[in-house]
Parts: structure tokens; C-alpha cells; sequence
């Protein structure tokens, strides 16, 4: 099951994606925005949550809004009060894409999101933001 949520990204949509080695086939938006906002550390299998994304303000910046409804601003109020109080860290910021997908292939536990046209056979959708 493929849940689909409409944004903008000049005709591009985002991948939610995990290791083909994962036992997860799918999230909510709800779960989503949980482990991505740093309020639960374990993913819908249980296992230990490992979020990232590579450093593009564009995607980020829709990411946020669809799925978590927060804007940079809120954003950036958010995690400053969740790093000030020792209740959660921001994903870990990667420089490429190409180093994500590497770690995320390679990590059962990491979840992410791409653009939908960076996909391999190493990956699995688990949700698709358009």
C-alpha cells in the first residue's frame, strides 16, 4: 500500500525509502512525521530508527510541510527546544545524494527520502509524496 500526498516539485515526486532488506513495506503519514520530528526512535517494525537526509533545502522544505506541517521557521524553533532539552537530535545531514542511498542500502534501520528519480533496485518505497 502506496500512500500519496500532492506537492509541487516541478512535475518530481519524493520516495520514502528504506533498505530492500527491511521488513517495513509501508508508513503513515503520521508514523512518518514521528520518527522524522524525533518523537519515537523506533520504526513500525520495532527496530531502532536511523533518520537522513542529504542537504537540499527544496525538498527538505516540502518534506516538512506535507508530511510533518511545520515550514523552516517552525522548524528550525522545533529542534532548536528538542536539542535544548536533550529530547532529540534533527536527522543526520548528508552532503550527496549518492552517499544517502549508499548508507541507506546498506543499513536496515535508516529511512529517508529522495527524489523518486534517484530510485535503484537496492531501495524500497514505503511511501510516495507527489
Amino acid at each position: 500500500m502506496f500512500l500519496f500526498f500532492s506537492i509541487n516539485l516541478n512535475a518530481s515526486s519524493l520516495a520514502v525509502i528504506v533498505s530492500k532488506d527491511s521488513s517495513i513495506e509501508n508508513i503513515s503519514k503520521k508514523e512518518l512525521s514521528k520518527i522524522f520530528l524525533s518523537k519515537t526512535k523506533k520504526l513500525p517494525n520495532g527496530d531502532k530508527s536511523l533518520t537522513l537526509e542529504y542537504i537540499n533545502k527544496k525538498y527538505q522544505s516540502e518534506f516538512y510541510k506535507i508530511v510533518c506541517n511545520k515550514n523552516e521557521k517552525q522548524l528550525k524553533k522545533y529542534w532548536a527546544k528538542m536539542i535544548f532539552t536533550g529530547r532529540g537530535q534533527p536527522p543526520k545531514k548528508l552532503k550527496s545524494i549518492e552517499e544517502l542511498i549508499s548508507f541507506v542500502q546498506n543499513n536496515k534501520n535508516a529511512i529517508s527520502y529522495i527524489p523518486t528519480s534517484h530510485m535503484n533496485d537496492n531501495l524500497k518505497i514505503i511511501m510516495e509524496i507527489r
